[in-house]
């Protein structure tokens, strides 16, 4: 797996139309949201795990970049790359495409966080969960850091005179 991971397909509901038709950037980020479940379960981390290790995964920090609009109906698929991964910490870059051609839509930089939720304190991941971790960051490794992970909000000025 030397390539991002394909964690959501699907296609944009009527729902999720605002006002001025095209998709709410609220909607955006309940399909990146989808996208992270994904995730999780690619790392071990389904319902059943959870339950049973009282164990999840917190957002702690998003960014979105919205890049082009979203129509009803336009097909989408989600990709991820793991940036950066420690025991208990995961930096992940998705982006959104439009499933027919490919278009760059939206993307969503991610920093998440490993819980105990017995203790609702962060925790190192299992030893199970930390060997997924490591595949998948081991494969990304190499992959082409994305141009707007890491980007923060500011303004543009111009040169002082």
């Amino acid at each position: 797996m030397t390539t991002k991971m394909r964690v959501f397909t699907g296609t944009v509901s009527a729902d999720w139309i605002d006002y001025n038709g095209h998709m709410n950037d609220a909607c955006y980020v309940v399909v990146f949201s989808k996208a992270i479940d994904e995730f999780m379960m690619r790392i071990g981390l389904d319902e059943t795990f959870r339950t049973e290790q009282q164990v999840s995964i917190y957002t702690l920090q998003s960014m979105v970049h919205y890049l082009k609009e979203v129509s009803e109906g336009e097909p989408l698929q989600i990709d991820v790359q793991l940036l950066e991964s420690d025991s208990k910490k995961l930096r992940v870059f998705f982006t959104m495409r439009q499933g027919d051609t490919g278009v760059e839509l939206a993307a969503m930089e991610s920093l998440l966080l490993h819980m105990d939720m017995a203790s609702h304190r962060a925790a190192p991941f299992l030893p199970r969960t930390q060997a997924q971790v490591d595949e998948i960051q081991q494969a990304h490794t190499n992959l082409p850091f994305p141009a707007l992970a890491g980007r923060g909000i500011a303004l543009r000025r111009p040169a002082a005179r």
